[in-house]
């Protein structure tokens, strides 16, 4: 019996060592928690076809599954209560903060794919030229058109009068530069 309190002693201080060597170490915790909510996971192969939603500037693609919308000159879709945007409708997806996505967008009701049932279908070729030429007759019927094209042209002319005083200022300059030169 005393042959094993003298084997187990030593086996038992080592243990005791070791402990209190490890337990005087700086002890690191770290805590990680990722949670990727990533852009959404759809998959485009071909340019979609749209379809305008009448009596707003949205359109939507009807052939693809989730909901794909084009209206101010980007996509915008929403995946997991986030919404993406993007220029072109393959990505890449920006996380958009929902006040930024288009009134239009938001109040549209949950079925619009039955409610506006696909009449005419746009090509992807042909969108923006249709969007731009919808936005120009909206704002032509409200008026903005309008004073927009006289904000332009009364640009125009101001550009036009500062560029002379600065070709009459650049001919004044050399002129009195040319005079001390020669004095």
């Amino acid at each position: 019996m005393e042959k094993q309190r003298g084997a187990v002693l030593p086996v038992v201080g080592a243990l005791v060592v070791l402990f209190l060597t490890l337990a005087a170490a700086p002890a690191f915790s770290e805590v990680s928690v990722n949670i990727n909510v990533g852009p959404p996971a759809m998959v485009i192969h071909e340019p979609p076809e749209v379809v305008v939603i009448p009596r707003t500037m949205v359109y939507y693609a009807p052939s693809v599954e989730a909901d794909l919308f084009f209206s101010g000159g980007y996509w915008w879709t929403r995946n997991d209560g986030r919404w993406f945007r993007s220029r072109a409708y393959r990505g890449p997806w920006v996380v958009i903060s929902p006040r930024y996505v288009p009134v239009e967008i938001v109040r549209l009701p949950r079925d619009y794919r039955t409610v506006y049932a696909p009449k005419e279908r746009i090509p992807y070729g042909q969108l923006k030229k249709h969007w731009k030429q919808r936005d120009y007759e909206r704002r032509q019927r409200r008026g903005e058109w309008k004073d927009w094209k006289e904000e332009k042209k009364e640009r125009k002319k101001e550009e036009k009068q500062e560029r002379k005083e600065e070709k009459e200022y650049k001919k004044e300059y050399k002129k009195e530069y040319k005079k001390e030169r020669k004095d």
